[in-house]
């Protein structure tokens, strides 16, 4: 027999501000952690945060010191005048679209359930948490605009109005992320400005590799940052109070949505699986997609699959065109007076500019039953897969030869590569790693652990994170340094033959 409900005393609905204490002092009464535990990952935190503060930094300073030397020379132009503003549009660019991929206001499914679902005021329990995005978009806008007038300009009327320009923008930008976050058209919408932002961020380093006069250093002038923060200031403002004011309709599937996603990849970054967080970004993508048009297939056999890998690859036209943006960092890096690392920097970032083309070749080697369904050999049906990528990364290795053929080596007074062989040592060892890459098998714990500053690692956790980026560090080095030619096409070859006809 159910019972009746009682409906003759009034309903008593809980403040936001009295739900968050409640469930603050039941986890303090549930929570088995203790004071020194928390120091202890505090001091990890820490640690670690300065180790690579200064690694990161030392690099940097090092390498802008040898910026420097050129400013005199006229063979390349003086990184100081162009950099700071391309670099800054395309940080904040980049940070706009990572906030809206993320969400940025997220809930875990428990608290969505307990409380986004009870009869609270939604726009109470969210706002402590957008309080807390748009307290760290002030600091680091202020931080990142800061630094990129000070590489400029050393006036302090300059660095005070950058600062405040960067807190206003770093504001500006979790409250537009915030408000793109109500319905998926804004949020697709600000996806696309954002990508723009990068393109032309990115298109100022060909103007320059020409000659063209590019006035970038007007924008470090006190009177222009002045103009820039007032004006940043009222959008922040008025971004800030719109989104706060439509905090209380936010959906409760994108709170719950960039929750899920956001603690997975917790847990891919807990665990080191790059790979992981690549399948979840690509999953979430086509989830918020929906359905898809499909195309008809070419060929049969080991062509069909080649075929179908290709247009798989072709689904996702922005990472060929983040390809195609990359083919001018090898030239920046060689116009402004640094050429010794061109070769480094050219496999590396065509590294970056291939991997996405690997995802058939990641799938259908992490999966046995997957390699089974095909009546071919491994070898064959991994030739097959990897056809995609090795067109991507011969293409991109011609493209770049030009910016890497006939530089000073590291150690060696001139490398004296033929192009040929510049381009085939090039693509060679952009496929090795790529494949490598994508053929890794899940992160495994198991084995002798490894002291690093984050604690004790197993060796071969640690080996599988640079599964494929050694392939890419250890083929370039011949041409880096100057090597004979032989050994400079030598070596990648054996590489890649080693990458793809390896049995693990």
């Amino acid at each position: 027999m159910t019972a009746g409900v009682d409906t003759s005393q009034p309903l008593v609905v809980p403040s936001p501000r009295a739900l968050r204490r409640e469930l603050r002092d039941r986890r303090r009464e549930h929570s088995d952690r203790t004071i020194w535990q928390a120091l202890d990952s505090l001091y990890l935190w820490l640690v670690s945060f300065l180790i690579l503060g200064s690694m990161s930094g030392a690099i940097v300073a090092r390498a802008w010191s040898q910026v420097g030397q050129c400013a005199d020379a006229t063979s390349c132009v003086d990184a100081r005048d162009v950099i700071p503003l391309p670099l800054g549009v395309a940080v904040f660019a980049l940070a706009l679209r990572m906030l809206v991929a993320l969400g940025p206001v997220v809930s875990s499914r428990a608290g969505a359930s307990f409380m986004l679902s009870a009869p609270v005021d939604r726009r109470g329990l969210l706002l402590r948490p957008a309080f807390a995005l748009l307290a760290g978009g002030l600091v680091l806008g202020a931080a990142v605009v800061t630094g990129l007038v000070l590489l400029t300009s050393p006036h302090p009327t300059a660095v005070g109005a950058g600062a405040v320009a960067g807190a206003a923008l770093g504001v500006l930008t979790v409250a537009g992320a915030i408000l793109a976050q109500r319905t998926s058209t804004a949020r697709k919408a600000m996806g696309i400005c954002c990508d723009v932002l990068i393109v032309a961020a990115l298109a100022v380093v060909p103007l320059f590799l020409f000659g063209v006069a590019v006035p970038t250093t007007a924008w470090a002038e006190p009177l222009h940052l002045l103009v820039a923060a007032v004006v940043v200031a009222v959008g922040a403002v008025a971004a800030t109070s719109t989104a706060v004011a439509k905090l209380g309709r936010m959906p409760r599937r994108e709170v719950v949505a960039g929750g899920d996603l956001l603690s997975g990849l917790s847990g891919a970054a807990a665990s080191m699986d790059t790979s992981m967080v690549s399948d979840m970004l690509v999953a979430r993508r086509f989830r918020l997609k929906g359905a898809a048009h499909t195309r008809r297939g070419h060929g049969s056999g080991l062509v069909g699959v080649a075929w179908r890998e290709a247009q798989r690859a072709l689904r996702s036209p922005q990472r060929l065109a983040l390809a195609v943006v990359l083919l001018v960092v090898p030239y920046a890096v060689d116009r402004v007076g640094v050429s010794a690392a061109a070769p480094l920097v050219a496999a590396i970032v065509g590294y970056l500019a291939v991997r996405p083309l690997s995802g058939g070749l990641h799938a259908v080697s992490r999966s046995a039953g997957l390699r089974r369904m095909f009546p071919d050999d491994d070898l064959p049906l991994r030739t097959a897969f990897s056809a995609p990528l090795l067109v991507g990364a011969a293409v991109w290795s011609l493209a770049v030869v030009p910016a890497i053929e006939g530089t000073a080596g590291l150690i060696g007074p001139a490398t004296g590569v033929p192009p040929f062989a510049a381009w085939v040592a090039l693509a060679g060892t952009i496929a090795a790693g790529v494949i490598r890459s994508a053929r890794r098998r899940p992160v495994s714990y198991e084995g002798q652990l490894v002291s690093t500053p984050a604690g004790a690692l197993p060796a071969g956790f640690v080996a599988q994170i640079f599964r494929g980026p050694d392939f890419v560090l250890v083929g370039i080095l011949p041409l880096a340094f100057g090597l004979p030619w032989i050994v400079v096409l030598l070596l990648p070859v054996l590489l890649f033959t080693f990458a793809l006809m390896s049995r693990k």
